[in-house]
């Protein structure tokens, strides 16, 4: 086994403890009113899970989010601090550590009180930083209202997800002044959002 193979390794077994938690918290209620996409998402981590792979980071960021949707901020927390140290060397086409780490920071200061705006990795300034990232963080556009409201039931929920992942992932971290200065109608959306999707 090479050194990156054994990093992976390491990287799911990390994982793993933490992915059978939020399996054992669903098994003990009622799994009719949890999105089935979230379950899912986690019994394929167990299987594996490599940073490597663009489609499990997008998984381990859609368990994130939803465990944060549902309540579960301890164990949502837990799943982002796990990505610390990790060497990412891909560009962030899909969600992934940047939107993990935005989330990180909402979580800590919620429940901890910890401010960890300025711990953000230098790799990730320089995405948040980004021109192509910059351009599309843009208020109102960052609140996804036209799209949203010109969606069906089945993509709605697909939008709202994104629009988190935009105004939490990358709007926490501070970086977007123009994000900063509309900070509380965007505060408003996403716990529209929150709520509405609790729900479905």
């Amino acid at each position: 086994m090479n050194k990156l193979q054994q990093e992976i390794k390491d990287f799911h077994e990390k994982l793993s403890p933490a992915l059978t938690k939020v399996l054992a918290l669903y098994k003990q209620g009622d799994t009719r009113q949890i999105n089935r996409e979230f379950i899912k998402s986690c019994k394929k981590l167990l299987q594996k899970c490599s940073f490597k792979s663009l489609m499990d980071v997008s998984e381990l960021c859609s368990v994130a989010y939803w465990l944060y949707i549902y309540g579960h901020k301890e164990l949502a927390l837990e799943i982002c601090e796990l990505t610390h140290g990790v060497d990412f060397a891909y560009e962030y086409s899909c969600p992934g550590f940047p939107e993990l780490y935005g989330l990180e920071i909402r979580i800590a200061r919620e429940i901890l009180g910890e401010e960890r705006k300025g711990n953000i990795p230098p790799n990730l300034v320089g995405y948040y930083l980004s021109k192509g990232v910059r351009k599309k963080l843009r208020y109102p556009q960052i609140l996804r209202e036209e799209i949203t409201a010109a969606h069906n039931e089945g993509l709605l929920r697909v939008e709202l997800i994104y629009a988190l992942y935009d105004m939490i992932g990358k709007g926490e971290t501070g970086l977007y002044t123009e994000l900063n200065r509309n900070w509380t109608k965007i505060e408003e959306t996403i716990c529209m959002y929150i709520d509405y999707l609790k729900l479905e």
